[in-house]
């Protein structure tokens, strides 16, 4: 395991760009920025693998909401791991539960077995399910290399008791990360408890491009989104993040 990274969650090839310029180890590939990441599209996915100096881990999720899959999801996330082990993706993040709010550790197995030797890593389903310590056991089991989690609450610091009691516990078996809210003001205060690796977007809107703006109709149907902005992350707020991590590791 290393020292210590920092991973940023990426919905765009631009972010992938900004995050290899200030020297993130990783991006977390998303769509579906507002259902909180859902499986990259093929274009997406190969344009970012072609970004030079970080990794690329695509999540594999079938769409927003909760874990709990149907048998015809389950399929299709099969069909888009079997697409990321042939373009070479050197990991993956996903996290499948049962109704229970277990992990479902007969399809999580599944997915391990067809993931070849690409890393194995779970997102936040974690802080969804009903008994993450356990479920850290089952994962470690299971050969997970990473998790990442916001300690059962809302965002990181709101969990950063949990966070210590996960890294306490597990954090010498897997690499633990902390996620959710993480920025340049409060990453101090997590590696303080122990964590070492973190996970941000860092994201900023930017105007469009567009010069005509048709105002009578919306392609979207959340009435609260700005149609005419992009999302990347902020090159400033990215650098801000590498700078804290810096300090911290001197």
């Amino acid at each position: 395991m290393t020292n210590h990274s920092l991973e940023i969650c990426a919905y765009s090839t631009e972010s992938v760009r900004r995050a290899a310029a200030i020297g993130a180890q990783r991006v977390e590939l998303c769509s579906g920025r507002l259902e909180g990441g859902t499986t990259p599209s093929l274009g997406i996915l190969k344009q970012s693998l072609n970004v030079q100096g970080i990794d690329v881990y695509p999540i594999l999720r079938a769409r927003g909401g909760d874990f709990c899959y149907s048998q015809d999801e389950f399929e299709e996330m099969l069909i888009d791991l079997e697409l990321f082990r042939s373009l070479g993706v050197p990991g993956f993040v996903t996290g499948i539960l049962l109704p229970s709010g277990q992990f479902d550790m007969g399809r999580m197995d599944i997915l391990k077995q067809k993931s070849g030797n690409m890393n194995f890593c779970v997102h936040r389903a974690i802080d969804m399910c009903s008994n993450s310590l356990q479920s850290f056991e089952e994962l470690i089991e299971l050969g997970v290399r990473r998790v990442l989690s916001s300690g059962r609450k809302n965002t990181a610091l709101e969990g950063i008791d949990n966070l210590l009691q996960m890294q306490h516990l597990f954090g010498n078996r897997i690499e633990i990360m902390a996620g959710s809210g993480v920025n340049e003001t409060n990453l101090q205060a997590l590696w303080d408890v122990g964590i070492r690796h973190f996970h941000a977007s860092a994201i900023d809107s930017e105007a469009s491009t567009m010069i005509y703006r048709n105002q009578d109709i919306r392609m979207g149907k959340e009435g609260d989104v700005d149609e005419f902005s992009r999302y990347h992350s902020s090159v400033e707020k990215l650098e801000a993040l590498k700078n804290a991590l810096d300090q911290c590791t001197k």
